[in-house]
């Protein structure tokens, strides 16, 4: 599947020198966002006027524009600083599932020394200050720490966006299957897990890849530890097992293996009030939870189930690309979303 890599950051984070190596070790196209400013914000920030948002606002959609054309012909890597969230969501409008963002993280001092040793520059202190101060970090970036070498950011970005997998599903029963064959339809890169238990459940995940071609890049696990380190951050997993208590045991058993800001989707019909216990209970260790009844049967979960999420708002909008690619000819609805508090209503 064709992607845009967002490369993002204060000034002097160094985006333009790894949009550039990393466009060449993919071999794929590089844009500069700087380069495509109207004559107008140009012309201002020659007069040392700093730009608005409004200002900032036909810039952001004509680089949406540009990566929408090149997502006709080819993945690319553009640069652009991209601080608030607002100005992220311009860049990836209608292209959310083939946006993949990277962030490039520094503290203050070591940016503001990085800038300052270069030849006939210097950026006085409360300029950088004001990006700093403007920015807002991203939840859904790969974020990569600018003390490593180029290279070894270049390593690190390719480890994790190009031989990770973007969602996870848990559980290959009927729906489990159908869900996977779903998501890999509509090209995504997935993995698979289904547990492992001695004549009974014996490698169920890799037969079950061998069956369907549209399978052939998704991986296959029967370790969790394996299972949860395949997929990239913050991890998307939907848990397609019995509702009830086996939810819980599940839940338990991921946990060791989860990081902060990882998202775990319910599609096992679970009780409202039990979905908002354990969003309450994963919230105090840092994880979002999101509880999503999915009906229609396995042609329903192939072809497009109806889907019916809610939880915490920030995660579900992580999640919305996936959950909207699930379903082609359905409504996405969420009846108990009230039940939740203010911040849980999602009604497409």
């Amino acid at each position: 599947m064709k992607k845009v890599i967002f490369i993002m950051g204060v000034s002097g984070c160094g985006k333009s020198t790894v949009g550039k190596l990393l466009a060449q070790e993919l071999d794929i196209p590089f844009f500069d966002g700087d380069d495509f400013h109207p004559e107008a914000n140009i012309k201002k920030m020659s007069n040392g006027q700093p730009l608005n948002d409004d200002d900032r606002q036909g810039w952001l959609e004509t680089l949406n524009d540009l990566a929408k054309q090149q997502l006709t012909k080819n993945s690319c890597v553009i640069v652009c600083s991209a601080l608030k969230q607002k100005y992220r969501d311009t860049l990836s409008l209608h292209i959310k599932t083939e946006t993949k963002w990277v962030y490039l993280s520094g503290s203050f001092d070591q940016i503001f020394e990085r800038l300052n040793s270069r030849d006939n520059h210097f950026m006085p202190p409360e300029l950088l200050k004001s990006q700093f101060d403007t920015l807002e970090e991203p939840k859904d970036a790969l974020r990569v720490d600018i003390g490593l070498t180029p290279e070894n950011i270049i390593k690190t970005i390719k480890h994790e966006l190009m031989n990770t997998s973007e969602f996870g599903l848990f559980g290959l029963g009927v729906m489990g299957k159908s869900l996977c064959r779903n998501l890999a339809n509509n090209g995504f890169k997935i993995a698979m897990f289904n547990r492992h238990v001695d004549g009974v459940e014996v490698d169920v995940a890799k037969n079950f890849k061998t069956n369907y071609p549209e399978l052939s890049e998704a991986s296959a696990f029967d370790d969790i530890s394996a299972f949860v380190a395949s997929l990239q951050t913050p991890r998307k997993i939907m848990l397609m097992v019995n509702a009830g208590k086996t939810i819980d045991f599940v839940i338990e058993d991921l946990l060791p293996h989860l990081s902060k800001n990882d998202i775990l989707i319910d599609g096992g019909n679970s009780n409202y009030l039990k979905t908002k216990e354990r969003c309450d209970y994963l919230k105090t260790k840092g994880i979002h939870f999101i509880g999503t009844g999915v009906s229609g049967g396995e042609e329903g979960a192939l072809k497009g189930p109806s889907i019916m999420p809610s939880g915490d708002l920030d995660a579900y909008n992580n999640v919305k690309p996936f959950l909207k690619k699930f379903r082609q000819r359905i409504k996405i609805i969420c009846p108990v979303a009230r039940m939740l508090g203010r911040k849980v209503v999602v009604i497409l």
